[in-house]
């Protein structure tokens, strides 16, 4: 199978708990597009020199969990009886990642994508790569990066409620924190709030900190750029449809129906949902902190963040 270029390739950056599953299956959910989920997990942004053979090979990786992120979509690089046969072997194969003993033999399995033709193009999405963003958008003008920011309170509130419900796996041990803490509290340094300071604030404080260094640390590496683009969450739920237009047109792709119908099966789910779900009632799920967050969690994170420029964001920081 011929890949797509590296060179052309669209990279939706966005800290944990900000959306970025939702937007990559908004891509994904388009026929030309190829979507890898998360391929840079674990690794360090090279230097300029190795962004093109990095994004090569995320490109290239077709682990059960890069490639096979549930839902599955159509394509038009693809054969009809292809797609059936790929999304029942990605189902089988995410199953039997839980059998105690073979799951981790079966997790590194590659998942086929059965292209009959070269997907057009590729969306690659990331919670880990701020530090190496502006490397990438520089390195491939021609590729193009969006960003998605989510209110403070809203991506703190979801963080702490999965960190309770142990979700996440923690990053560094001896921490109870699922974000780079070492990172972190430097940057807090930087801005005058040291290592003895920052560990005495509310939790919902230190999580706010982690908003701040992700999103200024890439907003700051891609200013000017004319391949990059930010989205904002909330709009996003707001405006689906129009705003996801807006980003595909960004990214150099047409509308298509398939991603009409994703987007409202999406965005308009009633009931219950998964806490990595990507469908739900939009608009409830991004206010739900409103209710949620006690007031106490609310101020602590709005007195960090008011100390940065992305508070610009949103009216009521």
């Amino acid at each position: 199978m011929t890949l797509p270029s590296a060179d052309t390739a669209i990279l939706l950056l966005g800290a944990q708990r900000s959306g970025t599953t939702w937007l990559g299956k908004i891509f994904d959910s388009h026929p030309d597009v190829l979507y890898r989920h998360e391929p840079d997990h674990g690794q360090l942004p090279p230097a300029n020199a190795a962004i093109h053979t990095l994004v090569t090979a995320w490109i290239a990786n077709r682990s059960q969990r890069t490639a096979a992120k549930r839902p599955f979509f159509r394509k038009s690089w693809q054969s009809a009886p292809a797609f059936w046969v790929r999304s029942a072997l990605a189902t089988l194969l995410a199953a039997a990642t839980r059998l105690p003993a073979i799951g981790q033999s079966i997790a590194r399995l590659s998942i086929p994508d059965f292209a009959e033709t070269p997907p057009k193009r590729v969306a690659i999405k990331s919670v880990d790569w701020c530090d190496g963003v502006g490397a990438f958008a520089r390195a491939l003008p021609d590729s193009r990066t969006i960003v998605i920011l989510r209110h403070p309170c809203g991506q703190v509130a979801s963080v702490m409620r999965g960190n309770a419900g142990r979700r996440f796996t923690l990053r560094e041990p001896g921490t109870d924190m699922p974000f780079d803490e070492i990172p972190t509290i430097r940057f807090a340094a930087a801005r005058g709030v040291d290592e003895a300071a920052f560990q005495a604030l509310p939790e919902a404080a230190r999580y706010a900190w982690a908003w701040v260094m992700f999103n200024e640390t890439a907003l700051n590496a891609l200013e000017g750029l004319p391949n990059a683009k930010i989205v904002v969450y909330e709009e996003l739920c707001a405006r689906p449809a129009e705003v996801a237009r807006d980003l595909l047109t960004f990214a150099g792709l047409d509308w298509n129906p398939q991603t009409g119908e994703f987007l409202a099966n999406s965005t308009n789910h009633q009931g219950t949902t998964g806490y990595y779900a990507v469908f739900k009632n939009a608009i409830a799920a991004a206010e739900r902190w409103r209710t949620t967050m006690p007031p106490a969690d609310r101020e602590a994170v709005r007195v960090v963040v008011r100390q940065s420029t992305l508070a610009r964001f949103w009216q009521d920081l």
